[in-house]
């Protein structure tokens, strides 16, 4: 059950009703004592169990659920222009797409805002050689998978945009916090990763 609870997703463990949450992360993931549980959320070692027993049999389901053939959808045609545009290293053509107001989250970073600022960030990139990126969806959520070669098996993270019209308002960079892909379970569409590909 440990396994099973360190590989779950965030989002799903948000699916559990609140006790059965907090007594399946305290327990499966950070293998607190039944007793210590019970005293820190007022329940008896009795009612810790049985939250407990509930909410592995609902973990297992939301997790069976999940793991069932995800759908295969074809990129969106801002996503895809966005991942061509990138893969044919046309900065100018990207800035392009920046809304006036947009922001650039990069967890450890503070926050850039406006295209100015936030196209600084595609500079970053012209200086790294090699990074490739490929239209992705992770639990129905679409995203951009990020490969820092070409060649590697597995993106090394992801980014995720929002979009007014055709104009980015906001991008979340993953690369300082890697950890979220460590269990993440992206599906792409077959011709995803060919996208940009004369650049190369």
């Amino acid at each position: 059950m440990r396994q099973e609870a360190v590989r779950t997703a965030v989002s799903r463990f948000a699916e559990l009703p609140i006790l059965q949450r907090s007594v399946l992360i305290l327990k499966d993931i950070l293998d607190e004592p039944l007793a210590d549980i019970a005293l820190l959320l007022d329940l008896t070692v009795d009612s810790v169990k049985a939250h407990l027993a509930r909410g592995r049999a609902r973990l297992r389901e939301i997790n069976g659920k999940a793991s069932q053939f995800p759908e295969i959808k074809p990129p969106s045609a801002a996503v895809a222009r966005y991942v061509a545009l990138f893969n044919q290293r046309d900065w100018d053509g990207l800035r392009a797409l920046l809304a006036h107001d947009v922001k650039l989250n990069q967890s450890t970073h503070p926050v850039r805002v406006g295209s100015a600022d936030v196209g600084m960030f595609f500079s970053i990139y012209a200086k790294i050689d090699g990074v490739w990126l490929a239209p992705a969806w992770l639990e129905g959520r679409e995203v951009i998978a990020v490969f820092e070669n070409r060649l590697d098996a597995k993106p090394s993270y992801f980014m995720w945009l929002e979009w007014r019209g055709d104009e980015i308002t906001f991008i979340r960079d993953h690369k300082y916090v890697r950890y979220v892909m460590a269990d993440a379970e992206l599906t792409f569409a077959p011709d995803a990763l060919d996208i940009g590909g004369s650049a190369f």
